[in-house]
C-alpha cells in the first residue's frame, strides 16, 4: 500500500519537519505501507522570502535528507521534497545554484534516476500571482538548455516496488501538472515512457475555485494511468499575504476520483480510503478563514483577541470566526460609540456579544473626540472640517481605546475591513489599516453577507439576521444615520462585480466601456438588475467608472500599510497582486470610445 502524508509543514524549520518525516515514516512501516509520499517544500518549507539566499541555511536544510534517507531501512520507500545546492555551480544573482527537487530512498539507499541522478528536478517554474521559484531556482528546462539535451531525456520515471509488484512511478513537482500554457508537458512524457503512475508533490494554497480546477486537470491527466496529488498542510506567508495551505491530496485512476483526504487537517490518506469532500465553495472560505486565524495565533504566540464590535455585519462576522479560530472565552469585544451611533446598532452590538457568548465593553468616545476638536480650536483658531472630525473619531478608537484594551488583556486586536472597502480606499489611515491581521480582507462585501447566511446555516444562529439586514454605514456624520436609511455610498453588489473585473480578473475600463456601449454590462456582471435602472444615463455611468477605477490605483497608498492579510481569492491585495503608487491614467482608446458615446 501507498501513503499520502500530508504534514504539516513548518516553514523555515528544516529541523522540525525532519523530525516529522522520519516519524512518518517509522509509522508507515508499522502499518505495512510500502510507499509513503510526502508534500513538496517538505523539508525546508516553500514561502521563505530571501532566505533562500542563505547559503548555510540551504546547505542545513539539504543535509537533513541524510537522516531521512536512513530511516527507509526495512523495505520502504520514501519520496519527499527538498532544495538541491549545486555548490560548484552558479545561479543569475552570482550565487550557489539550487534546485527544487523530488528525492526518493528506499531501504537505506536514494534511488537514482537514469538522467538527473539522485534526484527529480521541478521542470515548470511558476512566476505569477504569490509564486517566486524562478527568483530562486534552477529548472529542469534551464538544465536541459544548458547542456544542450533535450528535456524530454531528462524525464525518466522510476522503477519502484509498490506492493510487491514493481510500476514505472512518474514523479513531478507542483506546476509540472499545470502545463496549459507551457509547450513543456511533463505528464504526457511520463505516460509515453510507460508510466502507470505519476505522482505530484505539491505546495499549493487555497483559493477560490482551484480545487476544482485541480479536480479538472487530474481527471483528463489521469486517462489510462492512476495520479497522486500530495499537498501540504499550515499556512505560510510573505509577510503581507497569509496563504492557507489546505491539503485536499487527491487520489485519480482513469478520469476517476479515487479518494481525496480532508482538508485543513494533517491527517494522511491511505491507497484505500474512499474520503470526498462535498462542500460549497462558501463552505471551502469559511473553513480556510477558520484555519488560518487558529493557526496565524499559534505562529505569533498569541491566543487572545480584541475587536470593535459594530453592530455591522462585518464586525459580526469576524467576531463569529475568532470564536469559531480561538473559542469564545478569548475574544474581547468593544462598542465606542460616538453621538452618531445610533441605538439600533448599539443595541444590535450588545446582543451580538451576548449570543456568542463573548466579552463586552462599552467605551464612549465622544468626550475625547470633543476634547481634541476643543485643542485644535485653541491652536488653529477655528474647530477641523467635518471630514477631520470624522477621521478623529476614527483614530481615537484605534490608537486609544482597542491599542489600550489590547495591551490591558495581554492581547492583540483585528481588522474588519473588506475588499470593497479597501479597494475604493474607504477607510481611515491609523485606524482600519492598523491592527495585526484582516480576516475578511480578500471577501467582497456581498461575499461577507454570504459568509454571514453560511455561518447560521451550519455553525448554529451565531450572527444576528437583524445585523445582516441592517444597511452598511460608517456612522461618522449625520449624514449616516442607519435609522434614516443612510449608509454607504455604494451599491455592492454593482461595486463588487465591477472590482472583481478590476482586480481579479485584470480588466481594464476599456472592456466595461464596450460591455455597456454594446449593452451587455448586466450579462457580463451576472447583475440582478438593469444597469439603466441605476445609472440614468452613459454620462453618469462613466462618472461613477472613472470614480471607481480611480480610486481603485489612488488608494493603494493606504492599503499597503496595513497588516497582514488571509488570501482566499483569485487575486489577493499586496503580494500576490503587486501594485505601484502611480498616476491616474485612461487610455486613448478608453477617451475615444467615451467620446462616442457622448455623442450618441
Amino acid at each position: 500500500m501507498y501513503r499520502i502524508s500530508q504534514m504539516q509543514v513548518m516553514p523555515g524549520r528544516p529541523d522540525l519537519n525532519q523530525k516529522k518525516i522520519i516519524a512518518e515514516i517509522g509509522q508507515a512501516k508499522a502499518d505495512g505501507i510500502s510507499l509513503i509520499i510526502f508534500p513538496e517544500m517538505a523539508v525546508p518549507g516553500y514561502m521563505l522570502g530571501d532566505k533562500w539566499e542563505n547559503d548555510r541555511f540551504v546547505l542545513d536544510a539539504y543535509n537533513k535528507n541524510e537522516a531521512i534517507i536512513k530511516a527507509t531501512e526495512w523495505n520502504i520507500t520514501a519520496i519527499w521534497w527538498n532544495i538541491l545546492p549545486k555548490i560548484n555551480e552558479r545561479w543569475d544573482d552570482g550565487r550557489i545554484r539550487k534546485y527544487n527537487a523530488a528525492f526518493v530512498a528506499y531501504d537505506w539507499k536514494i534511488v537514482s534516476n537514469k538522467w538527473t541522478g539522485d534526484s527529480i528536478l521541478k521542470t515548470l517554474m511558476p512566476k505569477y500571482r504569490e509564486f517566486d521559484d524562478e527568483r530562486h531556482f534552477y529548472s529542469l528546462l534551464k538544465l536541459s538548455q544548458e547542456k544542450n539535451i533535450d528535456y524530454k531525456d531528462l524525464l525518466e520515471p522510476y522503477d519502484l516496488i509498490i506492493n510487491w509488484e514493481e510500476k514505472k512511478v512518474g514523479v513531478i513537482i507542483c506546476e509540472d501538472m499545470w502545463d496549459d500554457d507551457y509547450y513543456a508537458k511533463p505528464v504526457e512524457i511520463l505516460k509515453e515512457k510507460w508510466a502507470a503512475l505519476i505522482i505530484n508533490i505539491s505546495a499549493s494554497p487555497f483559493g477560490i475555485g482551484k480545487s476544482d480546477k485541480r479536480d479538472r486537470i487530474l481527471a483528463i491527466k489521469s486517462l489510462w494511468i492512476e495520479m497522486i496529488y500530495a499537498n501540504n498542510v499550515w499556512i505560510q506567508n510573505n509577510g503581507k499575504n497569509i496563504f492557507v495551505f489546505d491539503g485536499s491530496s487527491v487520489v485519480f485512476n482513469n478520469w476517476n476520483k479515487a479518494s481525496q483526504a480532508k482538508a485543513f487537517t494533517d491527517k494522511n490518506l491511505d491507497e484505500w480510503n474512499s474520503v470526498e469532500n462535498w462542500e460549497t465553495e462558501i463552505e471551502k472560505i469559511c473553513n480556510a478563514l477558520i484555519y488560518g486565524i487558529k493557526e496565524y495565533f499559534k505562529l505569533i504566540k498569541k491566543d487572545k483577541v480584541v475587536l470593535w464590535l459594530s453592530g455591522w455585519v462585518d464586525s459580526a462576522v469576524v467576531a463569529a470566526l475568532m470564536v469559531l479560530a480561538l473559542g469564545k472565552e478569548n475574544v474581547i469585544t468593544v462598542n465606542m460609540p460616538s453621538r452618531f451611533n445610533s441605538k439600533t446598532t448599539q443595541n444590535l452590538a450588545q446582543k451580538q456579544a451576548e449570543i456568542l457568548w463573548i466579552e463586552y465593553y462599552v467605551f464612549p468616545i465622544q468626550d475625547a473626540v470633543d476634547l481634541t476638536a476643543l485643542e485644535f480650536e485653541k491652536i488653529f483658531g477655528k474647530l477641523p472640517s467635518w471630514l477631520v472630525l470624522e477621521n478623529i473619531q476614527a483614530r481615537d478608537r484605534g490608537s486609544r481605546v482597542l491599542a489600550w484594551l489590547a495591551a490591558l488583556k495581554g492581547a492583540v486586536f483585528t481588522n474588519n475591513w473588506n475588499k470593497s472597502e479597501i479597494a475604493q480606499g474607504y477607510a481611515t489611515l491609523y485606524w482600519d489599516v492598523n491592527w495585526s491581521i484582516c480576516p475578511i480582507w480578500d471577501l467582497y462585501k456581498t461575499q461577507v453577507w454570504e459568509l454571514a447566511r453560511y455561518i447560521n446555516s451550519s455553525k448554529g444562529n451565531m450572527i444576528l439576521n437583524d445585523i445582516i439586514e441592517l444597511i452598511p454605514s460608517a456612522e461618522l456624520s449625520e449624514n449616516q444615520n442607519v435609522d434614516e436609511g443612510l449608509g454607504d455610498p455604494f451599491n455592492y453588489e454593482y461595486l463588487d462585480k465591477l472590482l472583481y473585473r478590476f482586480v481579479e480578473l485584470r480588466k481594464d475600463p476599456v472592456d466595461i466601456l464596450e460591455y455597456y456601449r454594446d449593452w451587455r454590462l448586466t450579462e457580463e456582471l451576472n447583475l440582478n438588475f438593469k444597469i439603466w435602472e441605476y445609472f440614468a444615463d452613459a454620462k453618469s455611468f462613466i462618472d461613477d467608472l472613472e470614480k471607481v477605477y480611480r480610486n481603485l490605483g489612488l488608494f493603494f497608498f493606504k492599503r499597503i500599510q496595513a497588516p497582514p492579510i488571509i488570501a482566499v481569492s483569485k487575486r489577493a491585495f499586496w503580494y500576490d497582486l503587486r501594485e505601484a503608487v502611480l498616476d491616474d491614467y485612461l487610455l486613448d482608446e478608453y477617451l475615444e470610445l467615451k467620446g462616442q458615446l457622448f455623442w450618441q
